[in-house]
């Protein structure tokens, strides 16, 4: 069996040039994987039309002030001592 000092330079070339991309690879992964967290903007802005609604609801509908006079009443019964 012949060692060719080509071969031999090839192997090693191939060795070093397969763990460096699967060194770079796995870098590249790594960074870009959790680029993903958190909340977007858009669901932030979701969000507040979802509460922006509701609170329209309550508004429009007058049901904002039977819940403040319950309130009140509740409070009232409190001080009192009842």
């Amino acid at each position: 069996m012949s060692h060719s000092p080509l071969l031999k330079a090839s192997v090693e070339a191939k060795i070093r040039l397969s763990g460096w991309t699967d060194t770079t690879v796995t870098r590249m992964r790594k960074r870009y994987a959790d680029r993903d967290r958190g909340q977007t903007a858009f669901e932030y802005l979701g969000i507040i039309l979802v509460v922006v609604v509701i609170i329209g609801a309550i508004v429009g509908t007058g049901i904002g002030t039977t819940i403040t006079n319950k309130i009140k009443d509740q409070i009232g019964l409190i001080k009192a001592g009842k």
